[in-house]
């Protein structure tokens, strides 16, 4: 993976919110690179701080001091030149988790996927052809562009909330539970939807999700999140074939099984945090192996090397 073109590197990341004895820290020393053109996803449980580190990547929340975002070997934390903000709002964009809440319901849905392409000096005619284009990259007609959000159906909405991204001609899309709002039968239409514009447009996704079995799908690589650490990291079918850190194994071992006996048979894990001792033997970043990462001490990180071994 080292010749890969990084396009997102997060060194240190750390957020908090309130002050004094009411802070909070959401997210704690996150680490990870994507690489240009790839889906990397985020999974944890509700809360565990994964949305928290898509809106600060945005810019929606602010890093605390001493994380490092770099996008494109740019930083972008911090207070940033107005040109530079505009110019990383046309290169991130964000899908949001309810299409129902995420759109305007007084706007029509020209006006909803053309907002960000406003102010900007650009033609109305040209602003008019992108909108179209875009509407049509979803599978919708540009006809609909009349239409206000409450006549459309919670998947038609989605595909409207990705028209507005990709109106922006992004290279770097964060998708915030894209599709955990929608009906199961709709659910795969949209993610099939994601993977061709992925392909047509050159896109990069941040994918966050608390649905393995969704990031089964889609992802090329997986990082594990529990109470805002990132606990594991590693390419998707090496995390499904041997996951390490037991976090990771309870929520795997949480994926229904389509098979009714399997189903029934299966062991279900659960997480138990007070199981590592770290008040004596303090926690690192190690990779265990090729771009598998884990956080363990020297005890867990030997066990785990030793449990590869013997595959």
């Amino acid at each position: 993976m080292e010749d890969r073109e990084v396009i997102l590197s997060v060194k240190g990341l750390s957020v908090s919110f309130g002050h004094g004895r009411n802070r909070f820290q959401a997210v704690k020393n996150a680490n990870f690179d994507i690489y240009k053109g790839e889906t990397f996803g985020i999974v944890g449980e509700s809360g565990s701080g994964k949305t928290t580190i898509g809106r600060a990547i945005i810019r929606v929340y602010p890093a605390s001091a001493g994380s490092s975002i770099r996008f494109h070997g740019e930083e972008i934390t911090g207070r940033l030149p107005k040109a530079q903000r505009r110019a990383l709002t046309n290169r991130i964009q964000m899908i949001f988790q309810d299409p129902m809440a995420s759109l305007n319901e007084r706007a029509k849905i020209d006006y909803i996927v053309s907002e960000g392409l406003l102010d900007r000096g650009i033609p109305h005619g040209e602003i008019r052809e992108r909108v179209d284009q875009a509407m049509r990259d979803v599978g919708l007609l540009p006809e609909f562009a009349s239409r206000f959000p409450h006549e459309f159906s919670g998947g038609q909405r989605q595909r409207i909330g990705i028209a507005r991204a990709l109106v922006m001609n992004p290279e770097f899309i964060i998708a915030d539970e894209p599709i955990s709002a929608l009906d199961v039968s709709i659910r795969a239409q949209v993610l099939n939807l994601m993977s061709r514009l992925q392909k047509e447009h050159g896109l990069t996704y941040l994918f966050i999700s608390h649905d393995l079995s969704v990031m089964r799908f889609i992802c090329d690589r997986i990082a594990v999140i529990h109470k805002g650490t990132i606990v594991e990291m590693a390419e998707t079918e090496t995390l499904f074939a041997h996951p390490l850190h037991p976090y990771t194994r309870a929520l795997l071992s949480a994926i229904p099984q389509p098979n009714p006996e399997a189903e029934k048979n299966k062991k279900l894990e659960v997480y138990d945090p007070t199981q590592h001792h770290y008040e004596i033997h303090v926690p690192g970043w190690n990779e265990v192996e090729e771009g598998h990462w884990l956080r363990a001490n020297q005890e867990e990180l030997e066990a785990a090397r030793e449990k590869l071994n013997q595959l």
